[in-house]
């Protein structure tokens, strides 16, 4: 009793001689906090009460650590009673008070984050957390750095970023060797870094880099004498190996990591161990373990809260699976009814778009801020700060056009969903094809914000040269370098409104083909002309139209007609374009002199982001976006080369379509 006397008085002078000497620190702001959110369990709140002192904190800045103690005992009484929402107003009231303090700002941006992220609010969560690491990097706070990244890695993966969770993994990998003395919650914290990793780079098929960070938790966790942990990490292992097919060494580690997680009252995980025996089962064709683990679930199910929205959804789907095992068809039918209703792929792909947004603005804020550091260290010219607001403009016009068209694409997907119930006969059909369109818009958006960075980078690159640089010649250069990117990003931006424009509805019209390959040539004039090359046209008069959809085959043509011109390899370039009719199909060829096309890649041709080589800066969307317009005519597209001597594409469109 005496020693905890002393040990509790010796904190207590510790705090007041840091409020009286204002040696603020962030570890001491955290160590002053946990002691009041241990020091008194048996308070009890009066929300009334607390809801009033927090509207009369004052507006005037808050400097002091005497007077920040005050609100800090408030704040932890809210915590320790689990009153977040309030937790939360309260902050929000501080933050403009305190700013004269990095200190104050830290701390509550990292306790913001904390409440946000158990009021299950990620992507507020994640801004608080990417504030708080701009300011622990400057204050050098190495052991709460890390585990601020290790939570900013965990809710990009629950938004399956998984190339910026890794990246956020790493960095806390690099600031952990900067922590003199390792707690137990700095082990934590490298746990959960290394389970990032193991985690990213399965959903990402580097299995042997999987396996090398989860061994590294599997062995922490033994460490650390964390049974859950330790059973988690051998059933993500376990996970790995079934991915890779290695059944037999994902069978054990899974059942145990059901057993300990049931046992420590971890359902969600339970459940999830289930499913993926289920799925092995499966494979290797034991329909009595799929029967027998699904009766399982269903008592798990029933009787143990299962939250995580994932695990409801595949939890529906292996229902269906064992329904058609015991040729229940009707039940099976509704089991999928029931999983695309719980099934949440929009709000993963929602999440993963808001998270990706927010970490391209917290690194453009970084950008920014290093710009105003510069302008405030030197006098710029007013030329200077004109061209920096013309790039910043272009910036902000770029995001708000990829912003438009996520938000576009997200209300195309409510219609599909809405159209999918409807149609209940066909929802094994409407189920697949929802998961496809999911997974292009996935890749068009990761893709998107990826292919859009790297103009801005460049943007922002000449424009930190044209800060140091009085030159007029070379500032005509700059600007001429400008216009060159800012046309590579509309090229960029209008195949991605390419990709929208075939999720419309098209219409079946009687297209006239001389009128419509004449368009494009006309479109397309500054290219040929770059390109040195001549266009024959040659439109038989027995296949001068067809009954298609004009902008289905304008997509298709120009992009066909645009890796004529890139892939062109003499100074005397040819494309000639004909046509013809049969009986049922009619045919629109277009033919070049290029480099060739090797039969190899023949099947991959017409895949999304595929390029035979570096030669062009082409997108790699061409080909693909030509692909998918004709597929909407019930058409196809066939092509013949040879190395050197140049390809034919042939369109083969249906005459009298449904």
């Amino acid at each position: 009793m005496i020693r905890t006397f002393l040990v509790q008085f010796l904190l207590i002078f510790s705090f007041i001689t840091v409020g009286v000497s204002q040696n603020l620190s962030f570890d001491s702001l955290d160590s002053y906090y946990k002691h009041e959110i241990n020091s008194d369990h048996s308070v009890e709140v009066d929300n009334k009460k607390l809801a009033q002192e927090i509207n009369e904190i004052p507006s005037k800045q808050i400097s002091d650590f005497s007077e920040f103690k005050k609100h800090l005992k408030l704040l932890a009484l809210a915590e320790r009673n689990n009153e977040y929402q309030l937790g939360i107003k309260q902050i929000s009231k501080l933050i403009p008070v305190t700013k004269s303090s990095n200190e104050f700002q830290a701390f509550l941006y990292y306790k913001l984050g904390q409440f946000y992220y158990r009021e299950n609010r990620l992507v507020e969560s994640l801004e608080c957390y990417l504030k708080t690491s701009s300011i622990l990097e400057k204050l050098k706070v190495h052991a709460t750095l890390a585990a601020v990244y290790n939570r900013i890695g965990r809710i990009n993966m629950n938004g399956w970023n998984n190339d910026i969770g890794i990246e956020y993994a790493d960095k806390g990998l690099e600031t952990l060797k900067k922590v003199k003395k390792f707690s137990r919650s700095d082990s934590f914290s490298l746990l959960g870094l290394y389970e990032i990793k193991g985690i990213a780079y399965r959903r990402t098929h580097r299995f042997d880099d999987a396996l090398i960070n989860i061994d590294k938790a599997v062995k922490l966790s033994s460490v650390l004498n964390d049974s859950v942990r330790l059973a988690l990490n051998n059933g993500n292992k376990a996970t790995i190996y079934y991915e890779k097919g290695d059944y037999n060494l994902a069978i054990p580690l899974l059942e145990k990591d059901f057993e300990t997680s049931i046992n420590a009252g971890v359902y969600n995980s339970g459940m999830n161990a289930l499913i993926y025996l289920c799925w092995i089962y499966l494979e290797m064709d034991n329909a009595d373990s799929v029967v027998s683990k699904f009766e399982t679930m269903q008592d798990i199910a029933n009787n143990y809260p299962i939250t995580n929205p994932k695990s409801k959804a595949e939890y529906l789907k292996v229902g269906a699976t064992v329904a058609e095992i015991k040729g229940d068809t009707a039940m099976a039918n509704q089991y999928l009814k029931d999983y695309i209703l719980q099934d949440n792929i929009r709000d993963s792909i929602n999440m993963s778009n808001d998270v990706a947004s927010l970490h391209e603005r917290h690194l453009m804020e970084q950008e920014i801020s290093k710009l105003e550091l510069l302008q405030n260290t030197n006098k710029l010219q007013s030329s200077h700060l004109k061209l920096r607001t013309a790039l910043l403009i272009i910036i902000a016009v770029t995001l708000l056009v990829v912003l438009w068209y996520a938000f576009t694409l997200r209300n195309k997907n409510r219609k599909i969903d809405k159209l999918n119930e409807m149609l209940e006969a066909k929802v094994s059909e409407r189920t697949t094809r929802l998961l496809e369109i999911n997974k292009e818009l996935d890749t068009y958006l990761y893709r998107a914000s990826h292919d859009i960075r790297r103009p801005i980078r460049t943007l922002l690159g000449l424009n930190n040269i044209a800060q140091i640089n009085e030159d007029p010649h070379e500032m005509k250069a700059l600007f001429s370098k400008v216009h060159t990117t800012a046309m590579s990003m509309d090229k960029m931006l209008f195949k991605l409104q390419m990709a929208y424009a075939l999720n419309n509805s098209h219409k079946i019209e009687n297209v006239k083909i001389t009128e419509l390959v004449n368009e494009c040539i006309k479109d397309m004039s500054l290219e040929i002309e770059e390109h040195n090359a001549s266009i024959k046209l040659d439109i038989r008069e027995n296949a001068a139209d067809v009954q298609a959809n004009k902008s289905l085959l304008r997509i298709a043509l120009d992009n066909i007609i645009e890796n004529a011109l890139l892939y062109q390899n003499g100074t005397k370039n040819e494309i000639e374009i004909f046509t013809d009719s049969g009986n049922y199909y009619f045919y629109i060829h277009v033919k070049d002199n290029g480099d060739g096309i090797p039969e190899k890649y023949f099947e991959d041709l017409f895949k999304p982001y595929f390029k035979i080589s570096n030669k062009t800066q082409g997108s790699g969307l061409g080909l693909f976006l030509a692909h998918r317009a004709i597929s909407f005519l019930a058409g196809e597209i066939s092509v013949t080369s040879t190395v050197n001597e140049g390809s034919q594409f042939t369109l083969k469109i249906p005459i009298n379509p449904k």
